[in-house]
């Protein structure tokens, strides 16, 4: 089985063009368009990975990774930010628990390797 992989972003194209693109790799793909919804939905879905954007209304990407990062069930949890903001986004992102940190815009070659990859990681722990 390949995964179940939540993607938290707040711009809908993107969105449904990341959702679009891992579901035709087979992942299967739920969705959040915010920290607080991606919040819910990793307690109830309990994704094999998540994948989040950084800057978005209320609850931003960099606190959802440290209230994730802060319960046991995520403590070792694969996730991948994304951020338009270059290094020093990067950077946060990997102080707040991020697994790894990438350059928006997205490049879906790119995304589905580094998503295997992490996944394979993962469940060698």
């Amino acid at each position: 089985m390949p995964g179940k992989i939540l993607v938290v972003e707040d711009n809908l194209d993107m969105r449904e063009l990341v959702h679009l693109y891992l579901t035709r790799e087979g992942f299967l793909v739920i969705t959040a368009s915010d920290g607080r919804e991606g919040l819910y939905m990793a307690n109830a879905e309990q994704p094999d990975l998540i994948i989040t954007d950084i800057n978005m209304p209320g609850l931003d990407g960099l606190e959802m990774v440290k209230q994730l990062r802060a319960q046991p069930a995520f403590k070792d949890l694969p996730i991948l930010v994304f951020t338009a903001f270059g290094i020093v986004e990067r950077d946060n992102a990997i102080r707040a628990g991020a697994t790894r940190a990438a350059d928006k815009p997205v490049e879906f070659e790119s995304l589905i390797d580094e998503v295997n990859e992490l996944l394979d990681l993962h469940k060698k722990q």
